[in-house]
């Protein structure tokens, strides 16, 4: 009895999982016949494109040593292209040699030439000499609290020679000397939406801006960089630190003394494909007795490369501090998207280096990598004057380059 009593309750439930089973079955069958690949949106699909083809690296690598460089001047220039030489074959591996010549639609100029040795060798060396002609960079006036509705704009051209010397103890340390000379023209601005600066401002508050100097330049540094891939890191670490002494030649009232110093620090997570990358940096300068230093030669905060949400040289005083944090993941390979906050001032006095006052703002990029290395970079800023949006060629946690030039 209690059997026949069991079996009429086991009836209907195996029943049903029997049902349920062969449901599941069915729809797994009907779904494997009709499988079909993911549908990629009209990016992806470019992107993916671009990746699969190796239009880049065909692009970036050139013939022969020539190649076209893009980007590269400063912000607000426009397009900027223009042929480019490179080989680091030449002397049996021992010597690399670039120069170019690039120019913009709105008529920036920029002509280099350089000499340099593989990372790899114990004793550094560089040569390296710039010629800009800018007719138009935006200045809104000195110090922290200068407004956006005072933009005005003046010429900046230079032409400026480096040499750097150092030895490699071991593989990550670089430590050596380096001198320069710069022969600088500032005069009025060539766009006409703007007031010319030296129009607006005085000589009191922006030094420089009615006379002209040249500038001898010499100092030391010492540069720790363990990362896996400089181009792309994914992790590792990047620190620089530079000592340089610019002497007034012409007029004696302009000569100082400026430390740069600088911390790049990559976390990578989840096998690399997520990347914290953090950035610290300041530029301190200190002239030397009555001296001041010109406006020009000032460090900036605002831009592509530090406050994403500003306009470019948004801000400008004799020292500044900046700080970057961004989150990477890898959407595909190629294709990085990132999340960014930033964090940074200018301020007259050294005293002021510390973490209070700060501008900041926030936003998301895009970052396209060739053979490990960023080739172009697509940021979205946003902060309390609005939102910016940066279309740049390379990382924005750049090698620190040792220049007499303002802009590397």
């Amino acid at each position: 009895m209690t059997a026949v009593l069991l079996l009429s309750i086991c009836a209907p439930v195996c029943s049903q999982e029997e049902t349920r089973a062969s449901t599941i079955e069915s729809a797994r069958k009907a779904k494997a016949n009709n499988l079909a690949p993911e549908q990629l949106s009209r990016g992806e699909q470019f992107v993916k494109g671009l990746r699969d083809k190796k239009v880049v690296e065909r692009f970036s690598e050139g013939v022969a040593g020539f190649r076209v460089k893009l980007g590269g001047l400063v912000s607000g220039g426009g397009l900027a292209l223009g042929p480019e030489y490179f080989r680091k074959d030449l002397a049996g591996g021992n010597l690399i040699f670039r120069s170019a010549v690039q120019a913009s639609i709105r008529k920036y100029q920029r002509y280099d030439i350089e000499f340099s040795n593989p990372p790899t060798d114990h004793i550094y060396f560089d040569i390296f000499a710039v010629h800009h002609n800018y007719p138009s960079i935006g200045y809104y006036g000195p110090g922290p609290n200068s407004l956006k509705s005072n933009r005005t704009n003046y010429r900046f051209e230079d032409t400026a020679t480096d040499a750097s010397l150092g030895v490699r103890p071991f593989r990550l340390l670089t430590i050596g000397a380096s001198a320069g000379y710069m022969w600088v023209n500032v005069g009025p601005g060539s766009d006409r939406r703007f007031a010319s600066a030296e129009q607006v401002f005085s000589p009191a508050g922006s030094p420089g801006i009615d006379v002209q100097t040249d500038f001898a330049r010499y100092g030391g540094f010492a540069e720790l960089d363990y990362r896996d891939q400089p181009g792309g890191p994914r992790s590792g670490g990047y620190y620089t630190f530079r000592y340089h002494h610019y002497s007034d030649q012409n007029l004696g009232s302009f000569s100082f003394n400026q430390v740069n110093a600088a911390v790049h620090q990559f976390i990578p997570l989840f096998n690399k494909r997520r990347v914290i990358a953090l950035r610290l940096k300041t530029v301190l300068t200190d002239p030397t007795g009555t001296n001041q230093v010109p406006f020009y030669l000032q460090p900036t905060v605002g831009g592509s490369d530090d406050l994403r949400g500003f306009r470019q040289f948004r801000f400008r005083d004799n020292n500044m501090f900046v700080v970057n944090a961004e989150w990477r993941w890898e959407v595909f390979s190629g294709l990085d998207m990132a999340a960014f906050y930033d964090a940074g001032k200018v301020f007259p006095r050294r005293s002021q280096l510390n973490f209070h006052a700060l501008e900041r703002s926030a936003g998301f990029g895009f970052r396209f990598n060739v053979r490990n290395s960023v080739f172009l970079r697509i940021d979205v800023g946003f902060s309390r004057e609005g939102p910016q949006i940066w279309f740049k060629f390379g990382d924005i946690y750049f090698d620190e380059r040792i220049r007499s030039t303002p802009y590397q």
